[in-house]
This record gives C-alpha cells, sequence and structure tokens, in this order.
C-alpha cells in the first residue's frame, strides 16, 4: 500500500454485523486497503470457520488474536464487526493500541459500555465513526430541506422506518401475553429486538434535525411474528421523544412482514416547519403493487438457518429502490477526519446518544410511564 494508503484490521464477521457490506466500500476506496482478519481465541468454531474462508477469499492473513492482529505492521483502521456483546470490549482495545475505528452499530449492549468507548476514543486521540445513522439518503434529504430554510423553524418530526422481512404468520396463544422483555438482552438464537436493530437508523435522523432529547415515551410489541412472540421480543415499536427545545419527534422502527411492502419497506420523514411541511421519501418515485398470492401461495420456506430471513427471504414483487445508506460518504468522513486530526461529523458521543434515546424507549414500554434524559450515570 502506498504511504497515504490506510490499512484496515477486520475483527470478526458475525452473523448479524454488517461487516460483509463493509468490504466493498473498503475494496473500492483508493485510500484504503485490508490488512487482516482477525478474532478472539474464545470464539466458536463456526464463527472462526467464517473468519477464516472471508480471510481466504480476500487473499489476507487471519490472525488467531485481536491483540497480536492490533500489532500488524500497516493497521491505520479497525472495522469492527463482532456479536453486540463484545464491541465495546474490541473497541477499547484498538483505540488502546492507537487506531482508528470503524464501528458497525451498536457502540455496545449498554448505556454504560457505549460511555466506556467514548471515553477510550477520546482518551486516545484517535478518530471514530459508527457510520449506519447518519450518512443515508433520507437523513441527507431531510437536513437539506431544512437547510434550504423553506419551512421556516422546525417544529416536529416523524420518521418511518420499518423492514418487510421475515415472514408473519399468527402468534399462538399460549406466546400472546407473553410479558415483553426490558433491555439487556440483544439478541436470541435466531432474532434481534426490532426497534433497536431498525430505529436507530430513524433515531439517527431525529438526532440530525432535533436538539438533545430529553423525554422519551415508548410502545412496542409481537403482532405477527412467533419468534419474536416467544423471547418476549417486539416486531416494532414506537417512540415519543421531546428535545431540549421543546419539540415533538415521534418514530416508528420494526419488522413488518415480507408481504406487506414491494419494496422493501418504508423509509420517509415528515418535517414541520412554521412556514411548511416536507415529506422525505426514499422509496419514491415507485409504484407499490401488493399482490399477496404471489408470495404466500409459492412453495417458498425461510432457510434453516436464517429463519427471520436477515440475509434470505422470497425476491421483492416489484424494482426495489434501496435506499442509500451513506457508508461511502462515511468512510470518506473517517479518512479525512484522520487526515485532518479531528472526530467523524457523526462522533461516537452521537451514537451512545442513540443508543441512550433507545433504551429509555424500552424502559418506558416495561414502565409505562415517560423516561427523562440524560439518565443518572
Amino acid at each position: 500500500m502506498s504511504p497515504d494508503t490506510y490499512g484496515i484490521l477486520l475483527v470478526s464477521f458475525s452473523k448479524h454485523s454488517h461487516q460483509r457490506n463493509f468490504v466493498p466500500l473498503y475494496l473500492r476506496h483508493p485510500r484504503v486497503g485490508i490488512v487482516a482478519v482477525t478474532d478472539d481465541v474464545d470464539i466458536t468454531s463456526e464463527q472462526r470457520a467464517l473468519n477464516r474462508q472471508w480471510a481466504r477469499d480476500l487473499d489476507v492473513p487471519y490472525v488467531e488474536n485481536v491483540e497480536r492482529g492490533l500489532e500488524l505492521a500497516g493497521v491505520d483502521i479497525v472495522s469492527i464487526g463482532c456479536e453486540i456483546e463484545r464491541r465495546s470490549d474490541v473497541a477499547e482495545r484498538a483505540a488502546a493500541a492507537g487506531k482508528h475505528l470503524w464501528i458497525d452499530k451498536f457502540l455496545g449492549a449498554t448505556v454504560a459500555e457505549c460511555d466506556s468507548v467514548v471515553a477510550a476514543v477520546a482518551a486516545a486521540g484517535v478518530s471514530a465513526i459508527v457510520p449506519s445513522y447518519a450518512y443515508g439518503e433520507l437523513v441527507r434529504r431531510s437536513r437539506k430541506v431544512l437547510d434550504d430554510g423553506q419551512l421556516g423553524e422546525l417544529l416536529g418530526v416523524h420518521v418511518d422506518v420499518m423492514f418487510s422481512k421475515g415472514w408473519p404468520r399468527p402468534i399462538p396463544e399460549r406466546d400472546q401475553n407473553r410479558p415483553f422483555l426490558p433491555a439487556g438482552r440483544w439478541k436470541f438464537p435466531d432474532i434481534k429486538r426490532e426497534l433497536l436493530t431498525v430505529g436507530s437508523y430513524a433515531v439517527g435522523l431525529v438526532q440530525a434535525c432535533c436538539g438533545p432529547i430529553r423525554q422519551v415515551y415508548g410502545h412496542a410489541g409481537a403482532f405477527f411474528f412467533t419468534e419474536h412472540a416467544a423471547h418476549g421480543a417486539e416486531d416494532f415499536g414506537t417512540l415519543t421523544m421531546i428535545d431540549d427545545s421543546g419539540r415533538t419527534a415521534s418514530l416508528c422502527g420494526g419488522r413488518i412482514g415480507v408481504a406487506t411492502d414491494a419494496m422493501g419497506g418504508p423509509s420517509r420523514a415528515w418535517l414541520v416547519g412554521t412556514e411548511g411541511t416536507a415529506v422525505v421519501d426514499v422509496r419514491q418515485p415507485a409504484i407499490h403493487t401488493m399482490v399477496r398470492s404471489k408470495i404466500v401461495e409459492t412453495d417458498y420456506a425461510p432457510a434453516a438457518d436464517d429463519p427471520m430471513q436477515w440475509a434470505s427471504g422470497p425476491p421483492l414483487m416489484g424494482s426495489p429502490i434501496h435506499p442509500d445508506a451513506g457508508l461511502a460518504e462515511g468512510l470518506e468522513d473517517l479518512v479525512r477526519a484522520i487526515d485532518e486530526g479531528r472526530s467523524p461529523h457523526y462522533s461516537v458521543r452521537q451514537a451512545r446518544d442513540n443508543m441512550e434515546i433507545l433504551i429509555s424507549g424500552y424502559r418506558s414500554i416495561v414502565e409505562g410511564a415517560p423516561v427523562s434524559l440524560p439518565q443518572p450515570a
């Protein structure tokens, strides 16, 4: 690699991470190059085999120890794609080694873990980014509308981000009234918490448009996914938020099933101002045609190792218009931040606040009352 190229160390290709989506970005960017794949020693044999396969496919070494990987010559950036339960620990170790960080959402499994990463990044003086929230088309277009000034002063925001993935079925009676679990466990054998997983993108837009959030009220439930109902997890949820200036923001985020939206699920924002209102919809222009029989009357069945269809599923009925996730812009921002010795525009502190909003939302759902922010340490 040339002297002005930053070397990237890939930490883990866990099942529910976006590491595999990041690799094409790294291969296309002229100023980054992949040095190696690494992971901790105490991982499953299946995870180790997957990591090794990616290393072979990329023609780079696989290093059987994160600490050894961090010591490799030419490593400048660490791309962290391990499970959420391990993410903060890996991020802290990488920051302490003086490496810049590209972190898959989320920083950690708790606000305390996120705080630890923020502190480690500040202490090490490195650049760090969680690119998933702030660089996508929905955020960029919404910010442009506000920056143009045509709406006047912003009064309120509503965001819908829903994924039409998964095979909806009637909830068994035994699971219909199962208690909703509080935040604390984010992954189950084959599912994730959907308000957290999908709603975080909507929270990112709220952060881009509003001031710091001071109160959160939430509601969520399992309505048509048996996998969620059996574990006390949600299909989707709603949050109502109030920022420090009294503006109201609301969102609906989660999973609505493969037969509900031909284009992969809604991704839109309503921006209400003193001089006007705008609707930003990254799926438009599009013609939505819902023909349920084209899905439910086929022989399609979910893959045995992917029952919630995170990486598989029947073909969409229309020609999908996938929203721009903004990852290329995020990578460019990180590279420039390293060049300029600054934090990326969406910092780990903002990613930490994103997690606090969501966890406070889960607490509100369980307690049935609004939760004030910031929460005491």
